[in-house]
């Protein structure tokens, strides 16, 4: 039997399949670090994307509504992926990965406060915040002191207030009134009550005809004046609160009161920083007449109107109470009226002259209250509160706004104030959250105008 012999072994092939396992070994983990790596490379490229995109995202915000403003914020109609695209491309990366936007963080309310404190803090320096209801509390004060509230009660109460009424804008002039009295009254003795008394009618008559007002002022009613007290009261108590939301009251009223357009032009009218308004909008507005009242234009402009002709008839009140010679007038007319009425009325009513005079105070100063409101209408300023003959409080058709703003709750300026401003600028965002994915992975950010906290 032949014996068959078995092949020799060489070492140097040993040693080479072992080498080829090791490296086989070798170059799979080293092709897995480079791909591994790779990845890493190309989603540290896509995080730099992404905050380069939303970067430029932010930083386009809408520079008007800044500087006007003051506010941070910019529109989603404006969102692409052109700098995510070019910033892995300048990397040597293709665009693999699609940008999209998950979320969104719309401006709120609380936002535009944070906006408007901000914004005046700045402008601090250069805006007296208390000025104008200083000078409204120092008339309230006033007014208060002298008693006039308390007459007005009696008047309202008294038959003098139609009597008075009649008198004033009836058809009959004060001598045909004196022949009712059927010879109880020597007109004779009463000739300069009887022209100061038709000099008063002439006066009303003749500012509503050169005005052309269709009003019909009655006497004997004295809630609206006494309402518009009412609700302008609380703005004084702002005057003596010292916390600091009462300030931040302040920032947010006089922010809707002179930073948005109004129906009502004073001179020189802009916004804070001089824009003309016809470079935010092509048509005049009554938003700072919304924002203060939640009316819409017609029925906004009438209830500030009707507000500011309530408060320049109280001024002119107790200008007049400060004049000697209008405030004697005003006496010896109201003693002739007292004593006609009592005439005409066969002796039934008999009321004391003081109380009259307040209905023939109010009567001259509503005169003199349709011609400042003119004034105010026009773009000048009425005076307010005067002492020894100085001018102390004038204020303009804006300032009337910022008391009434005043005594609006801050929630709802702010939300009005939002509504405009969306009207003019269109949706408003404070940060944005984007997203990328690649082979599997999702990357995202989110960020916001730090100035929101």
């Amino acid at each position: 039997m032949r014996r068959v012999k078995r092949r020799a072994r060489s070492r140097h092939g040993a040693a080479s399949v072992f080498l080829a396992i090791i490296m086989s070994a070798l170059i799979l983990v080293e092709c897995t670090f480079l791909a591994y790596v790779w990845n890493l490379d190309y989603a540290l490229s896509v995080n730099t994307a992404l905050k380069t995109e939303i970067d430029t995202i932010l930083s386009d915000y809408n520079r008007q509504l800044f500087d006007v403003y003051g506010i941070y914020a910019f529109s989603l109609d404006d969102v692409d992926s052109y700098c995510f695209d070019k910033a892995l491309e300048i990397n040597g990366l293709d665009a693999k990965s699609e940008l999209y936007v998950s979320g969104s963080h719309a401006l709120t309310a609380e936002d535009l406060k944070r906006a408007v404190s901000s914004y005046n803090f700045y402008r601090g320096t250069g805006i007296s915040f208390k000025g104008v209801v200083e000078g409204y509390s120092d008339l309230l004060t006033e007014i208060d002191t002298k008693g006039i509230f308390n007459q007005i009660g009696e008047f309202m109460r008294s038959p003098a207030a139609d009597y008075l009424s009649k008198i004033i804008k009836g058809k009959e002039n004060a001598e045909e009134w004196v022949n009712k009295a059927e010879g109880v009254i020597d007109i004779e003795e009463v000739l300069e009550a009887v022209s100061d008394t038709d000099s008063l009618r002439s006066d009303y008559r003749n500012v509503i005809k050169d005005f052309e007002l269709d009003l019909d002022i009655d006497i004997a009613n004295w809630e609206s004046l006494l309402n518009t007290v009412s609700r302008l009261e609380a703005a004084t108590d702002l005057v003596s609160d010292k916390s600091p939301d009462i300030m931040k009251k302040f920032h947010v009223a006089h922010y809707c009161a002179y930073n948005f357009d109004c129906w009502v032009k004073p001179n020189g009218d802009a916004t804070i920083n001089g824009t003309g308004f016809s470079s935010i909008h092509s048509e005049k507005h009554a938003d700072s007449e919304y924002i203060v009242t939640g009316l819409d234009k017609n029925a906004a402009v009438l209830e500030t109107g009707f507000i500011t002709a309530n408060i320049l008839i109280l001024a002119n009140m107790l200008k007049d109470y400060a004049n000697e010679e209008i405030r004697n007038t005003i006496y010896v007319v109201a003693q002739f009226i007292s004593m006609l009425i009592s005439a005409v009325s066969e002796g039934t009513v008999n009321i004391d002259p003081r109380i009259i005079a307040v209905g023939v105070t109010f009567y001259v100063s509503t005169v003199q209250a349709i011609k400042d409101f003119h004034a105010v209408l026009s773009g000048s300023r009425a005076v307010i509160f005067e002492y020894e003959g100085q001018k102390m409080v004038t204020m303009n058709y804006r300032d009337f706004l910022y008391l009434y703003a005043l005594c609006t709750p801050e929630d709802k300026l702010l939300g009005r104030s939002l509504e405009i401003l969306t009207r003019d600028y269109g949706e408003l965002y404070k940060g944005i959250v984007l997203e990328a994915d690649f082979r599997g992975s999702t990357y995202s950010i989110d960020k916001s105008y730090t100035l929101y906290g």
